[in-house]
């Protein structure tokens, strides 16, 4: 049977480096990576990876497949930034480096033996990147699945090895997408056996795969001549993910349960395989830095303002389990992706930087909102981060001041102008807190018909946006008391000829509006 490196590159790719100019370049090109899992406790200094860089409407690669190795903190090498500050590029990163070039498929290693590691493929990419001094924070993934083979060994004979046999021995890769895909190559139908690592002695096996449907099968060598096989049910294995299997070991057979469960990576999560759980299981990362944090293997910015609160400083495009974007307004999908552009239609390449729209039930992270439950979320956190929440109509009144419901203005939040009445955008984008006007999903009572709202402004769409507060402001109901419509206290920005700012008013519980969280005071 014909064998394959690990690593498969696309022809014709070779390292390159453009010309830089040292006096407006701002230096080296370095990679700060967030997810850092090549073994089972961090990158190791000395371990490399692969680097390729493509500046925005650009026909060539910057870099291509350049080495950068760890250092103990970041990935760096000889690449330097190119000169042009406002030029952005899309960047994307794979680990283990090889030197054929990035590769476009990726094989299983079939002798395991002797660790992982070697098995291991993680991917980063991160798009509209700008020059900077600061290393790219960039978020590693496993692409692969990881095996642990649990054994109660009551045969009377040692266990001299284990083996996986089932699994795919080679698939396409996209790496700029972070995707496996159909492999090209040549049809191979023997599947491979992964000898499997002992991680404890007599007792756990590991093994990495490459993920999909499939059936495996378990097979134990004994110090006595004996194999002992077991098949196992089909079952999906998901990429990224951690599966058990639990196997007893008796004299001439074996008993073996493998694990309804998959356990994430990183933080030892628990998910549902399909057909047996549900996608809302899945575990969502959250690790939190000076000045930002990622959710679920999205970076967002943070900055905490003079009101002494540490908000998020741009809008949430967090996807919660088991939900769908929606491109259609008319579809009460809870979800939506954003309009702000001239042709005032759904463009999901814009959640990217204006984030994504939701409405009240799904940002508070319930099923429904009724007149029942409807002031029970005040800073409730909903979708946002564990230590994180939506703000409140004081939170909001004491940034920008001014209120719609004159009772709660607050003269004293610190962006507060009484002669616009509110707070200027421009100075809070000053501050760090940047308005990104990304339109919004617009439905005036709950058997209307949602559409997309969409205003211009000198060349900027999308002028009429907010920000969902959980503050409840009122439910109104028709002659029979039936409900028509919830309302809560949202930010909304007014920008025209004769204002530039920002306050708190009312909206629609049933709009799709941006979201932005606010960290919880200890």
């Amino acid at each position: 049977m014909k064998r394959f490196f690990p690593i498969i590159a696309a022809l014709a790719l070779a390292a390159c480096q453009q010309t830089v100019e040292p006096q407006t370049a701002p230096g080296k090109i370095q990679v700060e990576p967030v997810i850092t899992k090549a073994t089972e406790v961090n990158f190791e200094a000395g371990d490399n990876i692969g680097f390729t860089m493509s500046k925005v409407n650009a026909t060539d690669k910057y870099a291509d497949n350049v080495l950068l190795t760890f250092d103990g903190n970041v990935f760096s090498g000889d690449l330097m930034w190119y000169a042009d500050a406002y030029s952005e590029a899309d960047v994307y990163a794979y680990y283990p480096y090889s030197e054929n070039g990035t590769p476009t498929a990726y094989g299983a290693y079939e002798d395991q033996t002797d660790g992982i590691g070697k098995a291991d493929l993680m991917v980063a990419a991160k798009k509209g990147v700008l020059p900077s001094p600061n290393a790219i924070t960039m978020v590693f993934k496993h692409m692969m699945t990881k095996i642990v083979v649990n054994v109660d060994n009551q045969s009377g004979a040692e266990i001299t090895g284990l083996e996986i046999g089932g699994s795919p021995l080679i698939t396409g890769l996209d790496i700029a997408e972070m995707a496996f895909t159909p492999y090209e190559g040549d049809v191979i139908e023997e599947m491979p056996v992964i000898k499997a690592y002992q991680a404890q002695a007599g007792k756990q096996w590991q093994a990495i795969i490459i993920p999909g449907k499939m059936k495996l099968e378990l097979a134990i060598n004994l110090s006595n001549g004996k194999k002992i096989t077991q098949p196992l049910a089909e079952m999906t294995l998901k990429s990224g993910g951690q599966y058990t299997i639990n196997a007893r070991l008796l004299q001439d057979n074996m008993l073996v349960s493998a694990s309804g469960e998959i356990e994430n990576w990183t933080d030892e999560g628990e998910i549902g395989f399909e057909g047996e759980g549900t996608t809302e299981d899945l575990p969502v990362e959250f690790t939190e830095y000076e000045g930002y944090f990622v959710y679920d293997g999205v970076e967002y910015k943070t900055v905490t303002l003079a009101d002494g609160n540490t908000w998020m400083a741009e809008n949430l495009r967090f996807i919660p389990r088991g939900r769908t974007v929606s491109s259609d307004p008319t579809e009460d999908a809870g979800i939506w992706y954003p309009a702000a552009n001239a042709d005032k239609v759904a463009d999901p390449a814009l959640a990217e930087s204006l984030g994504l729209l939701y409405d009240a039930a799904t940002a508070f992270g319930v099923e429904a909102v009724t007149p029942d439950n409807a002031a029970s979320f005040e800073g409730t956190q909903g979708i946002c981060p564990s230590g994180w929440h939506i703000p409140t109509v004081a939170e909001m009144t004491g940034l920008v001041g001014h209120c719609t419901n004159n009772e709660l203005t607050n003269t004293e939040a610190p962006y507060y102008d009484a002669a616009i009445k509110g707070a200027s955008l421009t100075a809070l984008a000053e501050a760090g807190w940047p308005w990104q006007f990304s339109s919004m999903r617009n439905k005036t009572s709950v058997t209307g018909k949602g559409s997309y709202t969409v205003t211009e402004y000198e060349g900027t769409y999308g002028i009429m946006s907010y920000l969902i507060g959980s503050s409840w402001y009122i439910t109104k109901t028709n002659d029979e008391g039936a409900m028509t419509n919830i309302q809560y206290y949202y930010l909304m920005p007014t920008r025209n000829a004769s204002n530039d700012k920002v306050a708190v008013a009312y909206g629609n519980f049933l709009a799709g509006a941006s979201l932005r969280c606010i960290k919880n005071k200890e």
